[in-house]
């Protein structure tokens, strides 16, 4: 008995059926291989060219076709969102962007490239040895690494301003918070202090 090899990427066997397009374009009997949107509107509907009609088709095809320029300009800002429903930030969101900018200012501009460096690498090799103390320490101050002394000072004396006893008239909530924020601040400056 003779092997038979049999080539699965071939759809020669005589039991499938194969399958032909026609081209689309009246006036060509070619298979149509390429598909085609039928219009803006019918996106997911198609023509089938061969190789030339559809590099006619392709040629001529503009999806803003008919459209005013405003239109257009509407269209293109829609496609950023996906066409999807987009509500405004809560709030003011002048002054959100103006907190983030300031962060970023704060942060890029505050220390020079290689102190940046600098902090990042001794920070990382701290950022291992951090007892469960420091880094609720840490997460108090709402702090990631690589931080700077001077960063948990700023971040302390907003806190402070925030949480002192005599702003908020004597709540306990806040007085024991002014606690939690005073002892984490020791632990702290204890840690990168040394450092």
């Amino acid at each position: 008995m003779g092997k038979h090899k049999i080539d699965i990427n071939k759809n020669s066997l005589s039991w499938e059926k194969t399958f032909f397009r026609k081209c689309d374009n009246k006036d060509c009997n070619s298979e149509g291989k390429f598909k085609a949107p039928k219009s803006r509107v019918l996106l997911n509907q198609y023509y089938y060219f061969c190789m030339e009609h559809i590099k006619e088709y392709n040629k001529s095809w503009d999806f803003y076709k008919g459209l005013s320029v405003n239109e257009i300009e509407n269209s293109m800002r829609e496609d950023i969102i996906w066409n999807r429903p987009s509500w405004p930030l809560k709030g003011n969101y002048h002054k959100v962007m103006d907190q983030i900018n300031n962060f970023f200012n704060e942060e890029m501009n505050d220390l020079n490239p290689n102190e940046r460096e600098n902090n990042y690498f001794r920070n990382k090799l701290v950022d291992e040895n951090l007892t469960k103390e420091e880094s609720k320490a840490l997460s108090l101050f709402n702090l990631d690494l690589p931080l700077t002394l001077d960063k948990i000072k700023k971040t302390y004396k907003k806190l402070v301003k925030i949480f002192h006893p005599d702003v908020n008239g004597n709540d306990k909530k806040a007085e024991e918070k002014f606690k939690e924020i005073n002892n984490s601040y020791k632990i702290l400056l204890k840690k990168f202090k040394n450092d």
